[in-house]
């Protein structure tokens, strides 16, 4: 559960690290108990060692979240729009670039099929015409 609280509290401060002492102060637990959590999250690509707090302003280890795009594997900056989708995080030029790039997948889909069916049609009526001449 601790974990969780200090993911929590790492995510919504995202770029901004916390000492352990702070951490541990906004976790209402132990510093030994934030410790461990820290190495723990620490196993995890989007948190980062850092080598100051952003609270308390000390220079001692700190550990922070540096959320990164799914996309473009950029760091999501505090005030960036970025989106959370299913747990992934984009920056919002990444998701509408991937969004633009499958409406023009599909479009570009459906002129072909449209190309073929108009093609059929004409098949249809050019065979038809053949048939509906009267042999002389």
């Amino acid at each position: 559960m601790t974990a969780e609280i200090a993911r929590r509290i790492l995510v919504g401060a995202a770029g901004e690290a916390l000492c352990h002492s702070c951490l541990a102060f906004a976790c209402s637990v132990s510093l030994p108990v934030v410790r461990r959590v820290a190495e723990e999250l620490l196993t995890s690509a989007s948190f980062q060692r850092r080598d100051r707090c952003a609270r308390c302003r000390h220079t001692v280890p700190a550990i922070c979240f540096a959320g990164k795009c799914a996309h473009c594997s950029l760091a999501v900056l505090p005030g960036e729009d970025a989106l959370e989708i299913d747990g992934d995080t984009f920056h919002a030029a990444c998701l509408r670039r991937l969004a633009t790039a499958e409406t023009i997948r599909l479009a570009r889909k459906l002129t072909r099929t449209s190309r073929q069916l108009i093609e059929q049609a004409r098949r249809r009526m050019r065979d038809r015409g053949r048939r509906d001449v009267p042999s002389r």
